[in-house]
């Protein structure tokens, strides 16, 4: 009886196709989970943000729709409110009509959600933050909040406006006017 010695050329070669055809097939699966992750981590946060906005306006109803400078008590936070019940700044924050700050978009990041994510605002130096703040413009009265992994901003750059438009830049918007959240990529 002849024992065997190993495996033949033939046996190999079958299984390094069969290995090639597995890899060929799950590579491209691979290749966009990081993607797949930050799109996960945007709408997670939006997610969170909106339920608080949409839990904002609930005290504002259940305090009778009060209008003018109101301020409702959410997570033992006082946070200013608009006409229509939607957060706008911190408690005794001035504000222009519903036209919102940087200052104010970070204030109501932080006010709204129990453990923000780290953030930075347009023209601060950027140290490794998860998040750049902006605020609209006067027409659109958002705040814009950008998910700093994906941008080519370096760890000491001064976060600029154009890191919010660049391409494949990922984030949502927050329009006080409506308490409408809407997640963008670039």
């Amino acid at each position: 009886m002849k024992k065997q010695q190993g495996f033949t050329i033939i046996e190999l070669i079958i299984v390094i196709v069969i290995i090639g055809l597995l890899g060929a097939n799950a590579l491209p699966r691979f290749l966009g989970a990081t993607d797949d992750a930050k799109d996960a981590s945007v709408e997670g946060v939006a997610g969170g943000f909106a339920s608080a906005v949409g839990l904002v306006r609930a005290e504002w109803e259940l305090a009778g729709r009060p209008s003018g400078d109101t301020n409702v008590v959410y997570d033992t936070v006082s946070i200013d409110v608009n006409d229509l019940g939607y957060p706008v700044a911190t408690a005794n924050v001035t504000t222009q009509g519903d036209d919102l700050t940087v200052a104010n978009c970070i204030q109501v990041f932080n006010a709204i959600l129990q453990q923000p994510p780290t953030h930075i605002a347009l023209g601060s130096s950027y140290s490794s933050e998860r998040y750049l703040v902006n605020a609209g413009s006067a027409t659109t009265q958002d705040c814009i909040f950008a998910l700093a992994n994906g941008t080519s901003i370096e760890s000491g750059d001064t976060v600029a406006a154009s890191h919010f438009t660049a391409t494949g830049v990922q984030g949502f918007y927050y329009d006080a006017d409506a308490g409408q959240i809407s997640i963008f990529e670039n």
